[in-house]
This record gives structure tokens, C-alpha cells and sequence, in this order.
């Protein structure tokens, strides 16, 4: 009988230890779930383009995606074209066609601005950076390295509203223009759910991206 009260005891007390760890757990849970969708929140409510025409501003910002050598992917070619339609409607004055771009054997810049360069682009307008590797580096890099303080910045639209946000919270008048939609819609805004996040708190503690070298011509 000792060792049967013995054995339920132990029991109790596990089950009492298994219920505290799932209800922290739980508890954990709904504070990052929390976390998250109050910072996409806030990055959503301060991130709406204006109800107004567009008008003109100094830049389009346009934000690099894969090339294959001097072929660009569907979804940049529509990023480079929209940004030459802005161009030719007067609406920008400069293209930035930001990317990965240091690579000797693989260069998003070097193939945006060969595209914009075919499409009768003067070369005196397009400027490229070679170190935009993410969205936050590529606006980071836009306000600090560029000196840009209005710009359209061009991208899909699921991925605007943290672009646009972060602009916007480091002193760049800044709107978006949408370059279509993605086909595997879902996974790209799952991915961005969790991004604004992140550039939310990078925002918040001034994180620089990378490495101070970023933050070199």
C-alpha cells in the first residue's frame, strides 16, 4: 500500500508540473502571438498611401529580387518597369535600383540598371547599390548613404507596407507603388508577418544592418 500511495503521489505531482509547464507554455505563446500581431499592426496603420493623386517626388526606390546574369525575374521586370513608368510620367526625378550586387558573378543592380538602360533610361538618373541585401539595409542605406528624403519606393504589394513604414519612421516622405501581385501569395505574406516584426524592433534599437561596412559607398 506504501509504495502504491507512493506511486500516486509521484503522479500527482508530475501531472501538477506537466499542467504548470503547459500553461506557461501557453501563456508564452499568446505573448509572441501578441507581439507579433500588434507590431504588424502598427506598422500597417502607418504605412497606407495617401488617398491622393500621386505626385512627384525625387526618387523611385526600387528593391531588388533574383536575376539570372542580365535576365531579371518576373517579379523585378515588373519592380524596373514600373519604376520607368514613373519616370516617363514625370512623377520621379532618379531611379535607385538597390540589391545584392557585390558578387563579381551575380549582380541584381547591374542587370536593373542594364534593363532600365535598354529602355532609354539616361544613365545620369540611375543610381545602384551594390549593398541593399535586405529591405531595411536598402532604406537604411537610402536616407544615409543617399540622402534621399522623398521617394516612391517600388515593390509587390505584399511587401510594401513594411517598406513603406520603415521609410516613413526614419524621415523619408514615402509612398508606395505597387508592381502586381506574386503568385505564391500565401508564403510571401506569412514571411512578411514575421518580418515587420523584426525591422519593427530593428527600427526601435537603431539596429545598423550587417556591419558598419554597409555604411560605406
Amino acid at each position: 500500500m506504501i509504495g502504491e500511495n507512493l506511486i500516486i503521489k509521484s503522479l500527482q505531482i508530475a501531472l501538477k508540473i506537466f499542467s504548470i509547464l503547459v500553461t506557461f507554455l501557453i501563456a508564452i505563446s499568446f505573448i509572441i502571438f501578441a507581439i507579433f500581431t500588434i507590431t504588424n499592426l502598427i506598422v500597417y496603420l502607418n504605412s497606407k498611401n495617401s488617398p491622393l493623386p500621386l505626385t512627384p517626388k525625387d526618387y523611385a526606390i526600387v528593391l531588388g529580387a533574383s536575376v539570372h546574369g542580365d535576365s531579371l525575374s518576373g517579379v523585378l521586370r515588373a519592380r524596373m518597369e514600373t519604376a520607368i513608368d514613373l519616370y516617363n510620367k514625370k512623377l520621379v526625378k532618379n531611379i535607385l535600383m538597390s540589391g545584392d550586387g557585390t558578387d563579381s558573378n551575380y549582380s541584381e543592380t547591374t542587370a536593373m540598371k542594364k534593363f532600365a538602360l535598354k529602355n532609354k533610361i539616361p544613365e545620369e538618373i540611375l543610381i545602384t547599390d551594390e549593398k541593399g541585401y535586405n529591405t531595411y539595409a536598402t532604406i537604411l542605406r537610402a536616407k544615409e548613404i543617399y540622402n534621399i528624403n522623398s521617394a516612391y519606393i517600388i515593390s509587390q504589394n505584399f511587401h510594401l507596407t513594411r517598406a513603406v513604414w520603415i521609410a516613413r519612421e526614419i524621415g523619408i516622405d514615402a509612398d508606395g507603388v505597387g508592381a502586381g501581385e506574386v503568385k505564391e501569395k500565401w508564403y510571401y505574406s506569412s514571411r512578411e508577418f514575421f518580418a515587420r516584426t523584426k525591422d519593427y524592433f530593428q527600427i526601435i534599437f537603431k539596429v545598423t544592418p550587417y556591419d558598419e561596412k554597409n555604411f560605406n559607398l
